[in-house]
């Protein structure tokens, strides 16, 4: 009898992929709202400075985040693999 789809490390990686999905969908909705926002703030060489940084912030984190997909497959790959060993060895087979 194999182990129930939740216990599964694939199936638990692939929850926890899907948590930071959202969580990232979050943000990019939040980052979204804030340059909406940006027009109708403050004005200056104070203000010209802090968005420069900002957006220089912005752009790390979507450049983050824009690297997800690929790591979370690369994760999810993995925690199959690992639990095909772990199968493996239950069931005697190595």
């Amino acid at each position: 009898m194999g182990i129930p789809q939740e216990d599964r490390l694939d199936y638990m990686c692939r929850q926890d992929m899907n948590a930071i999905e959202n969580a990232v969908s979050d943000v990019r909705t939040a980052m979204e709202n804030v340059e909406k926002m940006m027009p109708k703030t403050w004005i200056g060489k104070k203000a010209d400075n802090w968005r420069a940084d900002h957006e220089g912030r912005m752009k790390r984190l979507k450049t983050l985040f824009d690297s997800f997909p690929a790591e979370e497959n690369h994760l999810v790959e993995k925690a199959r693999q690992d639990q095909a060993k772990m199968d493996r060895k239950m069931h005697g087979g190595g």
